[in-house]
């Protein structure tokens, strides 16, 4: 193998190692907004006008007077039901992992190409004549 072709293949796995990372985030970044979604937006239940129920989001919803209740008490089991905060909560510890492996594959490509591109500069100031 070539210097040349070292070099290009080097440079390549380096920005794949990027992109990989770049498209992690943004699968991450997706999880989180719809995440965020079904935390902060009310929703309703049920198909038929007749029977359709609007439930408050679980992070606004009215405590009532004691300031005591809980989401379940305040809106209804099936409100509770239907967007469980367990179910959130293991998709969040999902994603953790996503963005771990996309924050190192990113850092790791850029690294290996600001490195690169600093050997190639010491190398041409050595190369040059000295004073």
């Amino acid at each position: 193998m070539t210097a040349e072709a070292y070099e290009t293949n080097f440079r390549e796995r380096a920005e794949r190692k990027r992109t990989v990372g770049v498209f992690l985030f943004i699968a991450t970044g997706g999880i989180w907004l719809w995440l965020a979604y079904q935390l902060f937006a009310p929703f309703s239940l049920g198909y038929g006008s007749s029977s359709s129920r609007t439930c408050a989001s679980r992070v606004f919803y009215d405590e009532g007077d004691s300031g005591k209740r809980s989401y379940a008490d305040a809106e209804g089991d099936r409100c509770a039901a239907a967007r469980d905060s367990a179910d959130l909560l293991a998709t969040l510890v999902v994603s953790l992992p996503l963005a771990a492996v996309g924050l190192f594959q990113y850092t790791s490509g850029t690294v290996s190409l600001a490195m690169r591109r600093h050997t190639e500069e010491l190398a041409v100031l050595r190369a040059l004549p000295k004073r």
